[in-house]
């Protein structure tokens, strides 16, 4: 029951008993059927009041299912039409990050095939170079021999000739 129609009962409830309570009362000696005269209105006055007040209550009952049916039914659209354009916007968002992702992975694995390549080659002719420099060092030190050899000569000798 809504606050509305929770407030709507009570008024009424109240308005029934003052209603009854605003009847005349019976004189105390009154003949019988003055008592009852009295008495049948009463209770016929309250149960109008009744029936008024259960029949205000159920329309404000009917009245407010069909606005919150109504709302409902609003709300629930525009939670489809949310719901729609979110998961649209989801679907594109994942099928750039897809795509974004797919160049980066391939821009990636070219960067890394040519670094592999690079280092190979570096590596190679690293190696090659060693195997030089091994016989370039004896080519150095076979002329720095002999350069020395003519030099403690030339200190023995007076010989100045070079």
């Amino acid at each position: 029951m809504t606050k509305q129609s929770c407030a709507t009962a009570l008024v009424t409830m109240v308005g029934a008993a003052v209603f009854a309570v605003s009847l005349p009362a019976a004189p105390v000696h009154a003949e019988d059927g003055a008592l009852t005269k009295a008495w049948n209105s009463t209770r016929q006055g309250t149960e109008k009041a009744w029936d008024k007040t259960k029949a205000g209550t159920s329309e404000a009952w009917d009245k407010t299912k069909e606005g919150t049916s109504k709302t409902w039914h609003k709300t629930k659209a525009d939670t489809d039409k949310v719901w729609d354009k979110t998961k649209t916007d989801t679907d594109k968002a994942w099928d750039k990050t897809r795509s974004g992702t797919e160049k980066v992975w391939d821009k990636t694995k070219s960067s890394t095939e040519k670094a592999w390549d690079k280092t190979k080659t570096g590596t190679t002719d690293a190696a090659h170079d060693v195997g030089k420099w091994g016989e370039r060092t004896g080519q150095k030190i076979g002329n720095t021999s002999t350069a020395v050899g003519h030099d403690i000569r030339n200190g023995l000798t007076d010989d100045n000739k070079k």
